[in-house]
């Protein structure tokens, strides 16, 4: 079954939590544990996805690659590495940085080795012939789920998991479709998860495509999204419907977007609120 409907959050609520993440200077599991206890009442995945985000656009803003500051998080390396109680060093020294462990992992291998070797050793932390450095690097990138490969790879699980979900309940609605490796076997260059053979109403809205988003919605992203894909899917396709399923930021159904080229919905509709139509009446 597909996870019941989240209102879209109040930007009240968003501010709040975009607030207590700046006033964090970690970037592990123990400040996202932080997080999701004070705010409870929000569904699990939801919470998550709002630190990833926020995650992601600190590293972004506050590193930048440099072989002067990769030989500098490297020397304050071997110096926590001379401690007796060097069990946690990646995590201290993240955490004394204001970087994400996986970030700061990936700094450390740079000033080491190639960046090809770099991306390497990342995958697979055993090949570090160091051991201690083998044992340093795997520490700090399974203590960040929220940066870096470690979190790609849980990021595109999940997305798999919920265009799974959504394809089940499409056959089972016998709903007609062709999917992304569909549409580039024919040229497409752009394309939505499903392309709907044949068009449904939404709560009267007309829908031929359906994109789906295994996280949060907030402005910055959605506005992104925009621009680089949902307007070549209303460009070629008409309009369509985008699910965020953890939920989305309520300001973003007052966009010029909504309702004239796609609706946003945080699950997939109910069967009562969709009209199937037939391909002679079209």
């Amino acid at each position: 079954m597909l996870q019941p409907e989240i209102k879209p959050m109040p930007l009240k609520l968003y501010n709040a939590i975009i607030e207590d993440f700046n006033k964090i200077n970690m970037f592990n599991r123990k400040a996202e544990n932080e997080l999701r206890k004070k705010y409870k009442e929000l569904p699990s995945p939801t919470i998550g996805s709002i630190i990833s985000l926020l995650v992601q656009r600190s590293m972004k803003q506050s590193y930048r690659k440099s072989p002067v500051i990769s030989s500098k998080y490297y020397e304050l390396y071997e110096e926590l590495m001379r401690d007796k109680n060097k069990a946690d060093v990646i995590l201290k020294l993240a955490e004394s940085q204001g970087i994400s462990p996986a970030l700061l992992v990936r700094s450390l291998l740079q000033n080491i080795y190639s960046d090809t070797k770099a991306k390497k050793y990342i995958k697979d932390t055993t090949l570090i012939e160091n051991k201690d450095l083998s044992y340093q690097t795997f520490l700090g990138i399974m203590n960040d789920n929220q940066y870096g490969h470690y979190a790609d790879v849980i990021k595109q699980s999940i997305g798999l998991e919920y265009e799974l979900r959504l394809e089940r309940k499409l056959r089972l609605m016998n709903i007609t479709f062709s999917d992304e490796n569909n549409l580039r076997s024919r040229g497409y260059d752009k394309t939505p998860d499903f392309k709907l053979d044949v068009p449904i109403a939404v709560d009267g809205f007309i829908v031929n495509w359906i994109e789906s988003k295994a996280m949060f919605g907030d402005e910055e992203n959605h506005s992104g999204y925009v621009k680089d894909q949902l307007t070549c899917y209303w460009n070629r396709f008409g309009p369509g419907l985008v699910i965020y399923w953890f939920g989305y930021l309520e300001t973003l159904d007052s966009t010029p977007e909504v309702n004239n080229m796609f609706i946003l919905r945080t699950h997939f509709p109910p069967n009562d609120s969709i009209t199937q139509y037939k391909a002679e009446l079209l």
